[in-house]
């Protein structure tokens, strides 16, 4: 995993909570209450913000109909001319 230049220092508060930089909040536009996945590497704790549903919608499409694939094979033809 390619990993950037940090963008600060995170905090572990004495209520075990992270604070993340302002930095990174604002380029991957975490907001509070927001929930973040939390990855664990043999020497490395990484956070990645949970997508929200609405940008899942369609990634699990299943597969075209023969309709659907008849009307897109005359569409491309029709390019053609």
């Amino acid at each position: 995993m390619a990993m950037e230049i940090k963008a600060g220092i995170a905090t572990i508060t004495s209520q075990n909570m992270i604070v993340i930089p302002k930095k990174a909040r604002e380029k991957f536009q975490l907001r509070e209450g927001q929930k973040l996945q939390v990855f664990m590497g043999e020497n490395e704790v990484i956070l990645a913000p949970v997508l929200p549903l609405s940008k899942l919608a369609g990634m699990l499409k299943g597969p075209k109909t023969g309709t659907e694939l008849i009307a897109e094979s005359r569409k491309n033809v029709s390019k053609w001319d």
